[in-house]
């Protein structure tokens, strides 16, 4: 076997690559990739992703980021989790199992090279091989010395009729639909019908709708999501009161399957639930398209040993699991090479969990 850096003049062969194994899904992209590349410049964000090759043949690939982060060294994707490995159709189970510990092994020894103090991996939940014939059961990051920090996310089969569909929506969801329907009309962008003007109209009530945070956001990141509805890999609902767009919702596509990134509406108009609205029609569009599922997002409860959820976070998840669906394992794990770093890390994090209990 041979390890082969991603370089981006392999982007083209790393992408078939994607769109034919099942358990690559869109974070595996090199657009997903770029997107991080560009998203926290202050982290310093180093490419390290590479091909496993087997005969000359791509058997694996590994979507890897070294990134800097209040002065540690972490692989990590904008400091959050980057997807496993993806491994090629034909390999038996246990030539996977070799091509697993070559990788493994691999990212270890590029740890210890830069100094890396932790990196954080996990599941994508749409890919072929976990949401549709289920051959993913469990974490095998375990195996290799990660702590699992795995979560749930809520997902929706959008293969159900749209009448069942929308008996699945909570009751409060289903009247804030009708009632944002007196006064609200929606634009679904797709790459048939998306143009600059309109995405700049969702660039600027995003940046006014964040704050601070999202005004520093740098520019590239925005053209790549413009790129990726050009490309058939996201759409962009808007929804118009008064024929001008008060609030906007971006999804992700790929291979059949549709991921909530972010909405925005106006401030002035929170007494209208414009988000539950276009969540609606977005469903409705997706399910004519005959997209099979989406997945909304992580599902925080209360605080874990992981995360500690702000009040604002646990209300995200609540209105998210209002639009039906159900719960499934979004498998996690981080792996530490770093004593102190460890120690230091978890001693905050059980003193913050001691601190949640009443």
């Amino acid at each position: 076997m041979e390890i082969k850096e991603l370089t981006p003049d392999k982007y083209k062969e790393w992408d078939s690559f994607c769109l034919e194994s099942d358990e690559a899904w869109f974070w595996h992209t090199s657009a997903w990739l770029e997107m991080n590349l560009n998203f926290k410049l202050e982290s310093k964000p180093i490419p390290e992703s590479f091909f496993v090759l087997e005969n000359n043949k791509i058997v694996a690939i590994c979507p890897l980021i070294l990134e800097m982060g209040e002065g540690i060294k972490e692989f990590s994707h904008s400091g959050g989790y980057g997807p496993t490995p993806a491994f090629a159709n034909s390999l038996t189970k246990k030539f996977k199992e070799k091509i697993l510990k070559f990788i493994f092994d691999h990212i270890d020894d590029l740890a210890k090279k830069n100094k890396v103090k932790r990196i954080k991996m996990k599941f994508p939940v749409l890919n072929r091989s976990f949401i549709e014939i289920g051959a993913q059961k469990y974490n095998y990051l375990m195996k290799f010395g990660y702590l699992d920090n795995s979560f749930n996310t809520q997902v929706i089969d959008l293969q159900k009729g749209l009448d069942e569909l929308r008996m699945d929506l909570r009751h409060g969801h289903d009247s804030d639909v009708d009632r944002a329907s007196k006064f609200l009309k929606e634009e679904i962008f797709d790459k048939e019908n998306i143009t600059e003007k309109i995405f700049e109209e969702y660039i600027d009530l995003h940046l006014l709708a964040g704050g601070k945070a999202r005004k520093n956001r740098p520019k590239r990141t925005f053209e790549i999501m413009y790129e990726l509805i050009k490309n058939n890999k996201a759409f962009l609902v808007g929804a118009k009161k008064d024929n001008k767009f008060v609030g906007f919702s971006y999804f992700y596509v790929f291979k059949d399957n549709a991921y909530y990134g972010s909405s925005c509406s106006e401030e002035n108009l929170r007494e209208l639930p414009i988000t539950h609205f276009i969540q609606w029609k977005a469903i409705e569009w997706m399910n004519q398209k005959k997209y099979k599922f989406y997945e909304l997002g992580l599902q925080y409860y209360s605080p874990s040993l992981s995360d500690f959820p702000t009040s604002k976070e646990i209300d995200i998840a609540r209105f998210k699991r209002g639009f039906g669906g159900f719960a499934v394992s979004l498998f996690r794990g981080e792996k530490y090479y770093d004593k102190k770093y460890f120690l230091k890390i978890y001693q905050e994090r059980v003193k913050k969990f001691s601190d949640s209990i009443v």
